[in-house]
């Protein structure tokens, strides 16, 4: 007999009014009873089951199921469902086909099921366990969505255990229904970042041919992505390298790192190195960086680049060559104390095109500005370094076992609110193991003395503009003077080994001896440094301030130093324009005032719409050297497709070094397609046309 009802409660009532016999040959009904609602409430007599079908829903405590048809046995507490089989409990939640759960044991027996959280997901054929810990058969690990040309991991067995995928059985990576690559091993958590990195890249250089190339990294254990990257290039060859990836992190540090490689015999036109050698045809390079923190006081950090001669990434590598064109490799660890750093550094040269100034090591320890008697502060750093440099060209070899020392003091003091005054004092003592000039050993000392001032003043002003979002201005006015005399840096020229020496550069360099890293190749100091800092601000709605206009102008006047320099160095300008979030305009010029000859000027103007559209206008002038502007528009289409530009105009040679045309398009929530025709002038061995079509997997 089947009797029709509209709640749970009603068919208990009636299912103990079955003969009393029959009820004692059956497990005792549970305590607490679910609340179950249905469009047809059925009470099966054969089954003992209360059926509910067309909308079915289930309420035990926390726990919710939804289906198209549900069944609960009261004795066992249990329930089987099928059709649209969605369990939630705490947040959690089960998508499946069809399948059983015991509310009192909360075990679980599905088909089809799939959980996860963007942009990872687990399904699997069938799937046994508690909501903590999950065993899938037949299963796939799937990314963003489960489409063909999305990448995805079938396994035989994955267990699942709270946000965890701990462990797998039969594992193979692959897309567009097929997968190819064994993997021993994957873990993850779903609720940290994944990053999946595969490119593949078909185009078209004259220097190189048909270009075909891809890189590939593959989970071999948690954290630890290995693979390979490969290039075939028609008119060159194949080349190929190892590759790999690991990333882990837990709650007393991290560590990071990332590998490249590639091995080619080069059977193309290779022209000649910057040294005029020619290039040889068994070309390779390798690149490593790590990175790692090991509790909250020690961190380490190193890269290793080798390349087989300083043309090979030029050739078959050019975004990661023009960046970074003289590759370094070092490896430092440092120890931070509450209030000193105490470090290790190691820096070597595997390359031979280029000079390096090598440290075999470099042991240092610096104590950080702290108190000191009569309010003053002090300052400590001291460090042991073997030195080395190779021949190159006309130099020679040289060798340097280096002792170095600074202590200083510093008194601030403030006669004024407006007015801050720091004199300092300090001295540095150098000693050489291996001198010149006739001298087997060297030592130098150096003392120093100067000061520091600082005027501060400001005002405020009620003005208003709501299409800037401007509520009221403050203007920060800051001229600062400083002054060092060191009148012995410059001694012992003679006998010193110049190591660390002057570099190239066109900014002001640091002031103290304390600070300046060109210790083997000093002038003497007796300079006055103006400067003024000017800022310009406006209230942010949500807390603080934001600054509109930045500006910062500084010159040197040195009244003693090498012959033939005059007094009164160019005049630094810098300045940054920001009146609103998706508006950047900054400069820098540096000019001398004796002449009114600007010596270099470089500007960029950067507009950016979030939503559709970003330009940037920049120009690089040097006097006597170079001078170029660059434009770079990208403008999003649609939700699919962006076109972008770049041109780079040489104005002293008249010229478009490059103009690159290009579309991005994104393919799903998976892949970015780039095309991209660039059109080239003037470098001596780039081709004058290159053709990219460039596909990547989103990172995530």
């Amino acid at each position: 007999m089947v009797r029709r009802l509209s709640r749970l409660s009603t068919a208990l009532l009636c299912a103990a009014l079955l003969p009393a016999a029959l009820l004692r040959a059956q497990p005792a009904p549970p305590a607490r009873l679910p609340d179950a609602t249905g469009r047809e409430t059925i009470y099966d007599d054969t089954t003992r089951q209360l059926v509910l079908r067309g909308d079915a829903r289930l309420v035990y405590g926390d726990l919710i199921l939804t289906a198209d048809e549900i069944r609960y046995d009261p004795h066992a507490n249990s329930v089987t469902a099928r059709g649209r089989f969605i369990l939630t409990q705490a947040g959690r939640r089960l998508v499946a086909d069809a399948g059983a759960y015991n509310l009192t044991t909360g075990t679980l027996k599905v088909r089809n099921m799939r959980v996860g959280q963007f942009p990872i997901y687990l399904a699997g054929e069938s799937v046994e366990g508690t909501f903590d810990e999950l065993v899938f058969t037949n299963a796939t690990l799937f990314f963003r969505e489960d489409a063909a040309y999305a990448p995805s991991i079938k396994a035989r067995r994955v267990t699942y255990r709270r946000g965890r995928i701990v462990a797998g059985e039969g594992l193979q990576l692959g897309l567009l229904g097929g997968h190819f690559f064994k993997l021993p091993h994957f873990e993850h958590d779903l609720t940290t970042e994944l990053i999946s990195y595969f490119t593949a890249k078909l185009g078209y250089r004259r220097n190189l041919g048909v270009i075909g190339e891809t890189s590939l990294r593959v989970p071999v254990a948690r954290g630890v992505r290995l693979g390979a990257d490969f290039g075939l290039y028609s008119a060159r060859g194949f080349m190929a390298g190892p590759a790999a990836a690991y990333r882990r992190e837990g709650p007393d540090g991290f560590v990071r790192g990332n590998l490249s490689s590639g091995y080619i015999n080069d059977r193309g036109e290779k022209l000649t190195d910057i040294l005029g050698r020619t290039v040889p045809e068994e070309r390779s390079y390798l690149e490593w960086w790590h990175r790692q923190q090991i509790g909250e006081h020690l961190s380490l950090d190193g890269q290793f680049n080798y390349w087989s001669d300083s043309e090979v990434l030029r050739d078959f590598r050019p975004k990661s060559f023009f960046p970074v064109q003289q590759p370094d490799s070092f490896f430092q660890a440092v120890y931070a104390g509450d209030n000193f750093l105490l470090s290790a550094f190691a820096r070597f040269h595997p390359n031979r095109y280029h000079r390096v100034q090598e440290r075999l090591p470099e042991i240092r320890f610096d104590l950080l500005p702290s108190g000191a008697p009569a309010g003053s502060y002090q300052r400590l750093n001291a460090s042991f370094a073997v030195l080395e440099e190779d021949a190159y060209l006309t130099a020679p070899r040289q060798r340097s076992a280096r002792f170095d020392a600074y202590y200083g003091l510093e008194r601030p003091m403030t006669p004024a609110p407006w007015l801050t005054f720091t004199p300092v004092a300090g001295g540095r003592i150098t000693h050489y193991a291996d001198a010149r000039g006739g001298k087997n050993a060297y030592t130098r000392a150096i003392g120093e003395a100067g000061f520091d001032a600082r005027l501060r003043a400001s005002g405020t002003f009620d003005y208003r503009n709501g299409i800037w979002e401007i509520d009221g201005l403050r203007h920060l006015v800051e001229p600062g003077l400083s002054y060092r005399y060191a009148p012995k840096a410059s001694d012992g020229r003679a006998y010193i080994p110049r190591i660390d020496r002057r570099a190239f550069a066109t900014y002001l360099p640091p002031l103290s001896i304390a600070d300046q890293r060109n210790i083997d190749d000093l002038d003497r100091l007796d300079t006055l440094r103006l400067s003024l800092n000017q800022t310009l601000q406006t209230r942010e709605p949500s807390y603080g301030s934001r600054d509109l206009a930045t500006l910062t102008l500084a010159a040197d006047y040195r009244f003693s130093g090498r012959a033939g320099r005059r007094p009164l160095s160019d005049i630094h300008a810098e300045l940054t324009v920001t009146p609103a979030p998706w508006l950047r305009f900054e400069v820098y010029q540096r000019f001398t005032p004796q002449t009114s000859t600007n010596q270099e000027l470089n500007y960029a103007l950067e507009i950016t719409d979030q939503d559709w559209w970003s330009v940037r206008l920049g120009s690089h002038s040097l006097r006597n050297d170079y001078k170029q502007y660059a434009l770079d528009y990208r403008q999003r289409l649609n939700e699919v497709f962006d076109v972008v530009g770049r041109w780079r105009y040489d104005v002293k040679r008249s010229r478009f070094n490059e103009q690159t045309y290009g579309v991005w398009q994104r393919l799903g929530q998976t892949w970015a397609v780039k095309y991209e025709a660039s059109f080239l002038q003037g470098p001596r061995r780039e081709s004058s046309f290159a053709f990219n079509l460039e596909v990547e997997l989103l990172q995530f």
